[in-house]
């Protein structure tokens, strides 16, 4: 099974090539070929790969953004989120990263590359936090394949109203790894 630590991970600009990308869902491999770069070179996310270094092949990427996770009035859900939070440190708002986009390569696929991501994605945040966040979002497709992996990832909705949306919000509470 491959590691990503045998990997190269690398922040994506316009010298690499994304042609031969092929994740399976259209809108993700459309998001790295055309739009990923144009994001980041206007400062709204920036994307990362793991690029094998035998062919140099992109076997997985993600796009992340800063974010905020906003209390909207939802009494049951901001109480839980703030149960783990020191009373005089509680807010309406709390810091977070929100991942964009995330795909793996079709020739990739059923090696747990997604896992090891999400779970890169947990370290990176909660160990050498890059922008003080305490929360990881992504509104994920609602397609029972992505909520499942999301789920499996210890991932959890952040409210119900959006069951019967094209995307669920879910989110990870970066403390718990600490």
């Amino acid at each position: 099974m491959l590691s990503l630590s045998s990997l190269s991970f690398e922040r994506l600009n316009d010298g690499h090539s994304f042609s031969e990308f092929d994740c399976g869902d259209p809108d993700i491999n459309d998001f790295l070929k055309e739009d990923a770069i144009n994001f980041c070179n206007s400062l709204m996310a920036v994307s990362y790969g793991f690029i094998h270094p035998d062919n140099k092949e992109l076997v997985g990427y993600f796009c992340i953004s800063n974010d905020s996770l906003i209390d909207k009035g939802d009494r049951s859900i901001w109480n839980k989120l703030n149960r783990g939070i020191n009373n005089s440190k509680r807010r309406k708002e709390y810091p977070s990263v929100k991942i964009g986009r995330l795909g793996v390569s079709v020739n990739y696929q059923g090696q747990n590359i997604g896992d090891q991501i999400l779970d890169f994605i947990k370290g990176w945040f909660a160990f050498d936090n890059k922008t003080g966040c305490r929360f990881i979002l992504v509104d994920a497709y609602n397609k029972p394949k992505v909520i499942s992996f999301y789920q499996r990832n210890e991932f959890n909705f952040l409210t119900k109203s959006d069951e019967g949306q094209e995307t669920r919000i879910m989110f990870f509470d970066l403390a718990r790894l600490l």
